[in-house]
């Protein structure tokens, strides 16, 4: 299926651009050596600015041009068009990422930013020399960082290479599992993550120890992560509802997989046991429709809603047929009630998204979260 690529700008401090659809960021492929990011970061040590401009921008949000479909997501993974029963379940990231797919990312990343009022990170951050994003997806977070602190070297790794190629010179994006064990030459003073469950067997193993251990003394590691779940204040959605039972079996199957979906509720207490300080956290809610009374919360609300419509199909798949063996017509129809739920105005579910950051302490300090 040939898909066209987007042509919706999206406005960055009274700037417009217009993003490279994904096919144009797939080929060719800009992937660079870990070698050649670390290099670059040692060649550039000049002073960046602080964090004026952070939550200063407008918002517009990229709509996206294509539907997802469950075949088109299997078509553009190798991994799920050509699994077996081996290897079925050792998969690094069970999802989509054609351009669908993309275009899904960047209008989630785009939700979440509103959500956030354009602010790109909450610790109290000091002329960050070194910022290191992981599971960068499209880049959004990690060009925009460039942008607003130009001294700096931002890294940013991802499993696939679709992030854009024309960036700003102090950013560089590079193919990683950074599941594994990273190697960097030089200590950051900032490492964020956003949005990536169902990337990681142990979110505390593989991310946040890891984090502490290649952070400078004084630097902030920050989580912004939601449950794949949904959460609901007024007792509107029911353990009868599809959408609820759906959020308990994806949560069961992304624990089979060894790739959990619902983990965010204990973020804070495991920075406090990885050894990070000054321990905070914030819980945004973003309404799946636009049920809310509120103007800004009802058109955040419709593009969540857009969102969690558009790749319901490809992380279901991916999740329950590695886990429980579903083909995809009984995945369909199973989706069939969960989607007329997202669609139900009286239903008033909502994606909580923690921001919990933390900061490495000094040797020899003594502090309490």
């Amino acid at each position: 299926m040939q898909h066209e690529p987007m042509n919706l700008p999206f406005e960055l401090a009274g700037r417009v651009f217009r993003p490279l659809s994904c096919a144009q960021q797939l080929g060719p492929a800009r992937s660079v050596t870990k070698t050649a990011a670390c290099a670059r970061m040692a060649a550039n040590s000049d002073e960046a600015h602080s964090g004026e401009g952070n939550g200063d921008r407008q918002f517009t949000f990229r709509y996206p041009s294509t539907g997802s479909t469950i075949s088109n997501s299997i078509e553009a993974d190798p991994v799920l068009s050509g699994m077996n029963e081996a290897d079925e379940t050792h998969v690094a990231y069970p999802f989509p990422n054609d351009l669908p797919e993309c275009e899904r990312l960047q209008l989630q990343y785009d939700i979440v930013d509103a959500s956030f009022n354009g602010n790109l990170f909450f610790a109290p951050l000091d002329k960050p020399r070194h910022i290191l994003d992981v599971a960068t997806g499209t880049g959004d977070w990690a060009v925009q960082m460039g942008d607003l602190f130009p001294q700096a070297n931002v890294v940013a790794t991802d499993l696939s290479p679709i992030q854009p190629v024309e960036v700003p010179p102090n950013v560089e994006f590079y193919v990683e599992d950074s599941s594994e064990e990273w190697e960097y030459s030089h200590q950051f003073d900032f490492i964020h993550t956003r949005l990536t469950g169902g990337s990681w067997s142990s979110y505390e193993r593989q991310v946040l120890r890891q984090a502490f251990e290649n952070l400078n003394p004084g630097g902030w590691m920050e989580s912004q992560e939601g449950d794949a779940s949904f959460s609901c204040d007024d007792g509107s959605l029911k353990p009868g509802h599809a959408l609820y039972r759906w959020g308990e079996d994806l949560a069961l199957s992304s624990r089979i997989i060894d790739r959990p979906m619902v983990f965010v509720s204990g973020i804070k207490d495991i920075y406090a046991s990885v050894g990070f300080v000054d321990i905070h956290e914030k819980i945004f809610k973003i309404p799946c429709g636009a049920w809310p009374k509120d103007e800004r919360l009802k058109e955040l609300g419709r593009g969540w809603q857009l969102n969690v419509q558009s790749g319901l199909s490809g992380f279901t798949f991916a999740n329950f047929h590695r886990a429980f063996g579903v083909k995809e017509d009984a995945i369909e129809v199973y989706l069939v009630d969960v989607r007329k739920d997202i669609a139900n105005s009286k239903i008033h579910a909502y994606t909580a998204v923690h921001v919990v950051w933390g900061r490495k302490p000094f040797p020899g300090e003594v502090g309490e979260s």
